[in-house]
């Protein structure tokens, strides 16, 4: 008799144990990855807490091998002028089944044709014997202009326009001096070049243009569209032999002594506030020596002097200078807040129950130096973690409750995965939101932005599901939601649990019948 009942006890552990074996750890590994022509993005979570491994290689290089815990969050910028093949490998901590590896390729950007603008005028030089700049510079006219795809690096002067048509020239320049032959235009003539961004295009380009010392120009270039500029001697842009016989009995010019004169321009005043731009009130003050330009790219500087160059000091100051030594570029993005320090601060986020309703309770702060204008300047998005279309919340306060996406608290009360039947049952379904069931993505912004993982309360919790047991586990539409691609289902059942804890109950019955058995 004992050895029976020592068998039927083996029995029941034995298929307790089978199913045990058999159930699905309950996680739910959820890779996203995603690429355009200028970012691959690779978003995982609800992996396992132990250390999981990430590799992704760009054109057949390495360029991250890291370790992470239940989620993480990259982004690696791509050249948007070539194509690219890339692969993100993911190996899990908690089984091979769960490794995860794909690859891609992207193409280069495309570029619009024409979307900047160079205008090419010419002007008198107020001093003949000087360089030609800008306080160099008589009445200007424009000979000629073109639309170019925009220049990786404006400051490399690649767009410069040349030669120019001597016959073009010297009608546009006789418009400005009547008479004005081609040994003058060869050695008291300059050119100045304007690469700019204008809305209207050629159309807006001035025709003429005026230097004037108490900086009342004429026909100045709308703020911001000024990208590049460049002065030149006229004789260096004209076609090759033009100026090679001088003017009779023209007096011969001085032979002017080199003497290296350089300048030093003062660091732009940095962006502290979060979200603000950069004005016209972060330039340094205007020197004798230097003035300052805002343009979409950063500050430029630009000696007066068309002689002066800039001293070597001028890079360890944060400028980046152009090979003749006539311009530095302060770069934007020096000037303005990092995103690290512009990021929200998190306070408590987690989900709550009021109830038997489920809500995410969270509170956020604001970084140092932002300020704003609204009690509700928050919004919330529960991301999709298979592409489909995300929950977003508006116009929310920086602390507070908001209810879980595919919930109701007013009657016919919902959870979400579960839809509600006529008799007042509940079916389980893939729709009404039942991905935030498996750890939801979850982003705030005001300007500045954070995002984290929030945990559906657990089974165990009397807001998670329905107050009673659903009557079927169908696959049926839930209420009204954006449709997108939703999550395979993972972990061990409720209806594998319940038998489970039968089978036990029922092991145990049958050694107590046999024990009295025995005993009788």
């Amino acid at each position: 008799m004992k050895r029976l009942l020592a068998s039927a006890a083996a029995t029941a552990l034995a298929l307790g144990g089978l199913l045990v074996a058999t159930a699905a750890p309950a996680s739910a590994h959820t890779p996203d990855v995603t690429a355009d022509c200028t970012t691959l993005s690779v978003k995982l979570w609800a992996y396992s807490k132990k250390s999981n491994e990430l590799t992704v290689t760009v054109d057949g290089k390495e360029v991250e091998s890291t370790t992470f815990e239940r989620q993480l969050t990259r982004s690696y910028d791509l050249d948007p002028t070539q194509d690219h093949t890339w692969t993100v490998s993911v190996d899990a901590s908690d089984g091979r089944q769960y490794d995860y590896e794909q690859s891609g390729s992207t193409r280069a950007c495309e570029t619009p044709d024409a979307p900047v603008q160079v205008g090419v005028y010419v002007y008198p030089k107020l001093d003949r014997t000087k360089d030609a700049a800008w306080e160099n510079s008589g009445p200007q006219k424009i000979v000629t202009s073109a639309e170019i795809a925009a220049p990786e690096k404006p400051w490399d002067k690649a767009w410069v326009v040349q030669p120019l048509d001597l016959d073009d020239v010297r009608e546009v320049a006789r418009a400005i001096q009547p008479g004005v032959d081609t040994a003058e235009l060869c050695t008291a003539w300059a050119v100045q070049q304007d690469l700019v961004d204008l809305p209207g295009g050629l159309d807006d380009l001035p025709t003429d243009i005026r230097y004037s010392p108490d900086g009342k120009h004429l026909g100045e270039f709308p703020e911001g569209t000024l990208v590049a500029w460049d002065h030149q001697d006229l004789a260096d842009l004209l076609p090759e032999g033009a100026c090679d016989t001088p003017r009779p009995g023209a007096p011969a010019q001085p032979v002017q002594e080199e003497v290296d004169v350089l300048v030093t321009p003062d660091v732009p005043t940095a962006v502290e506030v979060c979200g603000t731009e950069l004005t016209e009130q972060n330039l340094p003050a205007e020197s004798e020596d230097v003035r300052y330009t805002l343009t979409e790219e950063g500050v430029v500087a630009e000696p007066k002097d068309a002689e002066a160059t800039f001293s070597l000091e001028t890079e360890g100051l944060g400028y980046l200078v152009t090979e003749d030594g006539r311009f530095a570029l302060f770069p934007l993005e020096d000037l303005l807040p990092s995103d690290e320090a512009c990021a929200l601060v998190p306070g408590e986020i987690g989900a709550v129950c009021q109830g038997d309703v489920p809500y995410l309770g969270y509170e956020i702060g604001l970084p140092e130096g932002v300020t704003v204008d609204s009690e509700t300047p928050l919004t919330i998005t529960f991301l999709h973690p298979n592409g489909g279309e995300d929950y977003v919340v508006t116009d929310q306060p920086l602390s507070g409750t908001l209810l879980w996406p595919g919930a109701s608290a007013e009657e016919p009360k919902q959870w979400p995965g579960f839809v509600r039947n006529e008799d007042g049952s509940y079916t389980e379904t893939d729709g009404n939101y039942a991905w935030t069931r498996d750890g939801a993505l979850v982003l705030f912004e005001v300007n500045p932005s954070y995002s984290t993982v929030v945990e559906y309360p657990p089974a165990t919790s009397a807001c998670a599901n329905p107050p009673v047991a659903p009557v079927a586990v169908e696959d049926v539409a839930g209420p009204e939601e954006p449709t997108g691609p939703a999550l395979a289902t993972t972990g061990a059942t409720v209806a594998g649990a319940a038998a489970f804890a039968a089978l036990l109950v029922g092991g145990g019955a049958l050694v107590l019948w046999l024990r009295r058995r025995a005993q009788a």
